[in-house]
């Protein structure tokens, strides 16, 4: 698929971070049990009774129980954009979507007071986030573990780094001991043999990988500054456009077919510039926007490949793969922000099964996709909607005698209940987009026997799961006031979208509200 300068006072430098459903059951094989497919949801394993596939207006539904040894996601079509856009926000990483909304925000532990927040970039698969602490090096972070933090690179005054396309390396900019300008350098990213790219007396910037041997960067050499593309290997370089004081790619397409610029050729006329890349090697450029929205310090392309997020002196913004709008998320706030990353579509995904990201067997489970178009008030009005919204899935000490039911909706509801049922639940886990993190709401020597997921039916993520012990065929009352649910009987705990538990001592009631969000009463 194609796709249709700043100042950090500390290192006073010039500096920039890149970015970098349907319903059918088809059956077949395997070697743990049958293999069904629904949507984009794959089983393995056998199924207790009738699965339960339930299409609304907003979102499209799963639901089985089972003996089940795998469950993976499995992405079909083209991706919307409702995944997190990560900030250098200097005290922690702010997660945001694509209207602005802040859905998480995090801080890894670091090893120093000094350590910082700066140019955020994820991986490929958007498992993984990188960023800059200034002080001592590149680190990572994974999304199911946000709160520790890897060293990748050791080093202090490094900012802007990318990977390249088939993410083996790294190149980064730093200012070496002993010196005061920025240098470029390239090494493996699992470690080894570091390379200089860059060595004179002026601010040297590395930008984006053209291939996995070439990469652009800004030569500051005094007398003549450029911009150009230089080979890893051998040193060797051609020319870039537009070339010159602060110019350089701070974003790329997968496909290295468009790359986003700091500054316009024309500074006078535009902000920003496009440049596209023809075989071999030849650059065509258009400027874009007007000259206040220079210097563009990072650029990551949506995962629909249509529309770039771009940080510019601490402030973030969305615009089309060709640049026509400029439509701001994150105004600049007190803090000195540097870089925003767009996390790639969640590719192919195991949930269940060895390696899943919440069990390794199942009595069941509930995944919940995206479907529809967006209405004419949401950032991005009429576009398709398509990804993983949520996914729950539950253990039990017999399996094979676990239920699981839904309560009768039209297509048009604010939510979407499914009342789970076994002899001794032994484990309850769900996740929610955009990052995934899974939630437990039960222990292997816990007394549940039964528990409600309700979901909300606009965005498709769980919203609330009551967890209860009730005599052997029991469950709570479920009746309806207006628009809420109101819940009574032998609750042992109330679970959040956030994987808060409201009632930890538990309760005799809860009130769910349109959307399916509790209060305990």
């Amino acid at each position: 698929m194609r796709y249709a300068g700043l100042a950090l006072a500390a290192l006073a430098v010039v500096v920039g971070c890149g970015g970098g459903s349907g319903s059918g059951n088809q059956e077949g094989t395997g070697t743990e049990g049958p293999v069904s497919q629904f949507g984009t949801i794959q089983t393995r394993g056998q199924v207790n009774g009738t699965p339960i596939v339930r299409d609304l207006d907003r979102i499209s539904t799963v639901a089985l129980a089972g003996t089940l040894t795998d469950a993976t996601y499995r992405p079909q079509g083209r991706p919307d954009n409702e995944t997190a856009i990560a900030v250098g926000n200097i005290n922690s990483i702010l997660m945001l979507f694509e209207d602005g909304q802040v859905v998480d925000e995090w801080k890894p532990t670091m090893p120093s007071a000094e350590d910082i927040y700066i140019c955020t970039r994820w991986n490929a698969d958007g498992s993984k986030l990188y960023f800059s602490s200034l002080k001592s090096g590149i680190y990572s972070v994974s999304a199911i573990n946000p709160s520790t933090a890897t060293l990748v690179v050791a080093g202090s005054n490094i900012t802007y780094f990318s990977f390249s396309p088939d993410g083996t390396k790294i190149l980064y900019n730093r200012v070496p001991s002993g010196e005061s300008d920025t240098e470029v350098f390239v090494r493996p990213l699992a470690g080894g043999t570091t390379k200089r790219l860059t060595t004179n007396t002026n601010a040297d910037m590395g930008g984006e990988w053209v291939d996995n041997d070439r990469v652009i960067l800004y030569d500051g050499t005094p007398g003549g500054p450029v911009t150009k593309v230089v080979k890893v290997s051998d040193l060797t370089s051609t020319s870039y456009s537009p070339s010159g004081i602060d110019r350089w790619a701070v974003g790329s397409t997968p496909d290295k077919s468009y790359f986003f610029n700091s500054k316009a050729a024309d500074s006078e006329s535009n902000g920003v510039s496009i440049s596209q890349l023809a075989p071999p090697l030849a650059f065509e450029t258009l400027d874009y926007l007007p000259p206040e929205t220079e210097v563009a310090r990072s650029a990551t392309i949506s995962p629909d490949g249509t529309k770039w997020a771009v940080e510019r002196t601490s402030v973030v913004y969305i615009t089309e793969l060709l640049p026509q709008t400029v439509r701001t998320i994150l105004n600049k706030g007190p803090y000195f922000r540097l870089g925003a990353a767009w996390q790639p579509a969640l590719p192919v995904t195991k949930f269940v099964g060895s390696g899943g990201r919440i069990g390794v067997t199942s009595a069941g489970i509930i995944a919940t996709n995206r479907t529809g178009a967006n209405d004419s008030q949401s950032s991005n009005p009429g576009a398709l909607r398509n990804g993983l919204a949520s996914f729950v899935s539950w253990d039990a000490q017999t399996r094979s005698t676990s239920t699981v039911s839904d309560d009768p909706t039209n297509g048009s509801a604010g939510a979407k209940s499914y009342v789970i049922e076994a002899d001794r639940l032994t484990a309850l886990r769900y996740a929610n987009r955009p990052l995934f993190v899974g939630e437990s709401t039960v222990s292997s020597s816990g007394t549940a026997n039964g528990a409600i997921v309700t979901i909300n039916a606009e965005d498709g993520t769980v919203r609330s799961i009551v967890v209860y012990q009730e005599t052997r065929g029991g469950k709570p009352t479920i009746r309806r006031e207006g628009n809420r649910k109101i819940v009574e009987g032998a609750i042992l705990g109330v679970w959040n979208a956030k994987g808060e538990n409201a009632a930890p001592g538990g309760s005799s009631r809860v009130v769910l509200d349109e959307k399916g969000n509790p209060t305990v009463e």
